[in-house]
C-alpha cells in the first residue's frame, strides 16, 4: 500500500505532466491560429481547368526580353510545356494541330509569362495558394520553409491548383534565449544553431530534405554566418535572406551569400553607418545615400548578389502607422487569412491595437510631423538605392513579403509591388523582367519567358502592360504548369477563399472593409 507521501508525489507528477501537455497543446493551437492553420480549407477539386494539348491563337505575346508585344501570334501547349510560339501560318503540322488540339481564340489578349513573387510566407493555410493563382502568380519563393510546404506542392502537382513553389529552409539564427528556443520548438519556421559545427550540419540536412536554399535570419553571429555561407557554397545550395545585425555590407560582399532579402536592408545598414535617421538630419542622410549607392551596387554586381525588392511594404508603413483603418480599407482585406489578421496569444495580428507598424505617437502633431519627414526620407533613400541597382544591372527580383508583414496579401501584393517598382524608375518592361525571367533565372527554373520548351506558365491580360504596368491586374485567364484557368474559375477561387475566411473569423472586420468588399 502506498504511503501518503508517495501518493502525493505520484499525484503531483501526474498533475505536472497533464499541465505540461495542456500548455503545450495550448501554444500549438495558438501558433496554428496565427499561422492560419485553423482557417476553413477550400476544396480545390471544385475548380476545373483545361489541360493537355492546347492551341491559343490571335494573341499579342511578350517578347523574351520583355521589350515588345508581338502581334497575331499562336502558342501551342503540350502538357506542361510550351511547344511553339509564332505565326499561325508557320505552325508545324498545322492540320494535325487544328484537328487534335483544343483551340482557344485569344483575340485582343496580351500574354505575358506567369508572374513570380520571389519572397513570400505561405504558412499553414493552403487557401492562400488560390489567391496567387487568381492573381496570375504561377511561381512563388517560400522564404521560411516547413515540411508541409512539400505536401502543398505535391497536392498542387496532383490537382493543378496553385503556383509552383521554390522552398527555402526554415530561417536559421544563432540565438540562445528562451524566445528562440520557443520558436524552434513550437513554430518550426525558425531554427537555432549555436555553434559553427551545428550550423554546417544544418545546411547539409536541409539540403538533404529537399530545400532549395538556406534562409539566413538577422540574428546570426559572425562566425555562424560565415560558416553557413561557406558550407552552402560547398554543398552547391544558395544562402539567401538577411544581413545579420552588427555586420556590415563588406561582410555581405565577401560572405558568398547569393541574395539579399530586401532592398531596404541596404538603406537600413547605411542608416546605422550614418548614425541614425531623424527629421533633423534627413537631407544629410540622403546625401550620404547618394554618395554610397553606386559603389554598393557595383560591389553587389561584382559578387553576383541578387536583391528581392519588397518596396511597397515600406511605402505602406507611414499609412499603417498614422491611419491604419484607411489603409486596411484600401487593400482587399476580405482575402487576408483570418489567423494572420487577427493574431493570437503569440502574435498580435494586423488590426488596430495589434498591428506592429501602428505607433502610439500618432496623436501628437509635432511627433507626426517628425515621423512624416522620417518616412519620406527613408523611402527616398530606397528609391536612390534602387536606381543605382538599376544603373549597374544588379539582379532585382520582385518580392512582397506576403503573409510575412501586415497588409501584404497573397497574390494581390505583387501587383502593388510592380507599381512601386515602376514608381522607383523601372520601365514597365524592366518591371516585368523582375517578376518573370530575372526571378526565374535566380531560382534556376525553366520558366519566366514565352518560348518553346519553357514551362507553360502564362497570364492573359485585357490590356498591354508595357503601356501601363497596372494592366497586369486586368487578368482574363491564367495558365499554370499547363493548366488553363478561365476568368470564371479564377473568380470562383476568390469567392471560395472569401467565404472560408468569413466562416473562420473570430473578429468582425466589417468596419475595416471597403464598401465593395462588404
Amino acid at each position: 500500500m502506498l504511503s501518503p507521501l508517495k501518493k502525493w508525489a505520484i499525484g503531483s507528477l501526474l498533475f505536472l505532466t497533464l499541465l505540461t501537455v495542456a500548455v503545450y497543446l495550448f501554444f500549438v493551437n495558438e501558433i496554428d491560429q496565427m499561422l492560419g492553420g485553423n482557417t476553413e480549407v477550400v476544396n480545390v477539386t471544385q475548380f476545373k481547368s483545361l489541360s493537355g494539348q492546347i492551341a491559343i491563337h490571335n494573341v499579342h505575346v511578350l517578347s523574351t526580353d520583355s521589350s515588345e508585344m508581338r502581334d497575331n501570334h499562336s502558342i501551342l501547349i503540350n502538357g506542361n510545356q510550351i511547344e511553339y510560339v509564332g505565326s499561325q501560318e508557320t505552325i508545324p503540322n498545322k492540320d494535325l494541330v487544328l484537328k487534335n488540339y483544343y483551340q482557344v481564340d485569344g483575340a485582343g489578349r496580351f500574354v505575358i509569362p506567369g508572374l513570380i513573387d520571389s519572397h513570400v510566407h505561405v504558412k499553414q493555410s493552403k487557401n492562400d495558394l488560390l489567391l496567387y493563382l487568381a492573381n496570375g502568380v504561377t511561381q512563388i519563393g517560400e522564404m521560411t520553409g516547413m515540411s508541409q510546404h512539400f505536401n502543398y506542392l505535391e497536392e498542387i502537382n496532383r490537382h493543378g491548383v496553385g503556383p509552383q513553389m521554390f522552398i527555402a529552409s526554415p530561417k536559421i539564427n544563432s540565438r540562445t534565449d528562451i524566445g528562440a528556443m520557443f520558436r524552434s520548438q513550437f513554430e518550426k519556421r525558425h531554427k537555432s544553431f549555436e555553434t559553427v559545427e551545428q550550423a554546417k550540419q544544418a545546411v547539409v540536412q536541409f539540403k538533404a530534405l529537399g530545400y532549395q536554399a538556406i534562409k539566413l535570419s538577422s540574428d546570426i553571429n559572425r562566425d555562424v554566418y560565415y560558416a553557413i555561407n561557406s558550407e552552402a557554397k560547398r554543398q552547391g545550395i544558395p544562402a539567401i535572406g538577411h544581413l545579420p545585425v552588427g555586420l556590415q555590407l563588406k561582410d555581405l560582399y565577401q560572405s558568398g551569400q547569393s541574395q539579399l532579402a530586401h532592398i531596404d536592408s541596404i538603406t537600413h545598414n547605411l542608416m546605422n553607418e550614418f548614425g541614425g535617421l531623424s527629421s533633423t538630419n534627413s537631407e544629410a542622410f540622403l546625401s550620404h545615400i547618394g554618395e554610397s549607392a553606386d559603389s554598393i551596387a557595383l560591389n553587389l554586381k561584382k559578387n553576383n548578389i541578387a536583391l528581392a525588392s519588397t518596396i511597397w511594404l515600406h511605402q505602406t508603413r507611414s499609412q499603417q502607422d498614422f491611419d491604419l483603418t484607411s489603409f486596411l480599407k484600401s487593400i482587399p482585406l476580405a482575402y487576408q487569412n483570418p489567423g494572420w489578421l487577427e493574431g493570437s496569444v503569440v502574435s498580435r495580428g494586423c488590426l488596430p491595437g495589434g498591428n506592429s507598424y501602428e505607433n502610439p505617437h500618432n496623436t501628437d502633431k509635432q511627433s507626426i510631423k517628425a515621423w512624416d519627414v522620417y518616412y519620406r526620407a527613408y523611402n527616398q533613400a530606397i528609391k536612390l538605392v534602387t536606381q543605382a541597382l538599376l544603373r549597374h544591372k544588379v539582379t532585382i527580383t520582385a518580392g512582397t513579403d506576403a503573409l510575412g508583414a501586415c497588409g501584404m496579401i497573397a497574390g494581390f501584393s505583387l501587383h502593388k509591388e510592380l507599381q512601386a517598382l515602376n514608381e522607383m524608375g523601372l520601365t514597365p518592361s524592366q518591371v516585368l523582367q523582375t517578376a518573370t525571367l530575372s526571378a526565374a533565372d535566380w531560382m534556376k527554373l525553366h520558366t519566366g519567358k514565352i518560348a518553346a520548351s519553357y514551362r507553360a506558365d502564362l497570364v492573359f491580360l485585357e490590356a498591354n502592360p508595357l503601356n501601363d504596368i497596372g494592366n497586369t491586374q486586368k487578368i482574363n485567364a491564367v495558365m499554370a504548369n499547363g493548366n488553363y484557368w478561365s476568368r470564371g474559375e479564377l473568380d470562383a477561387m476568390l469567392e471560395a477563399v472569401k467565404k472560408a475566411n468569413n466562416n473562420s473569423r473570430k473578429i468582425n472586420i466589417k468596419e475595416y472593409l471597403s464598401e465593395s468588399q462588404r
